[in-house]
């Protein structure tokens, strides 16, 4: 898993699976102890938003946890790269565009995208 590295130019954001735009990141009230803000692209993809860019795997397991409608138990059963794909872009929230970025210690935001590939499996399969 590494950050994507489009030609990105300070492009306005948009889902890095369907190239569709999405709406800024914002609180999900619905959902209990939510810490990041995100949303959900037309395609189905779901996002958050690190706004300090360093609580990665955290961002990571509510992204997962939101596409599996907060199923904890569907979230936890995931295998990357069989169950789904991940995307991380660096996000200037203050424009609501990403950035030209490679590495993880720049100060930006991050912005995890996360698609399901298909029904996660049961555990019997």
């Amino acid at each position: 898993m590494t950050l994507s590295k489009m030609n990105l130019q300070s492009r306005p954001a948009f889902c890095p699976f369907c190239k569709g735009p999405i709406r800024r990141p914002k609180e999900i009230p619905s959902v209990p102890m939510r810490h990041f803000p995100g949303g959900k692209c037309n395609c189905g993809t779901v996002f958050v938003s690190d706004v300090t860019g360093k609580n990665g795997g955290e961002a990571l397991i509510e992204s997962l946890t939101l596409a599996c409608d907060n199923d904890l138990d569907k979230t936890w059963s995931l295998r990357d790269p069989e169950d789904y794909k991940v995307n991380i872009m660096s996000y200037d929230t203050h424009t609501h565009t990403f950035n030209k970025s490679g590495h993880f210690k720049d100060g930006m935001a991050r912005l995890y995208f996360v698609r399901l590939n298909s029904i996660p499996r049961s555990d019997d399969d």
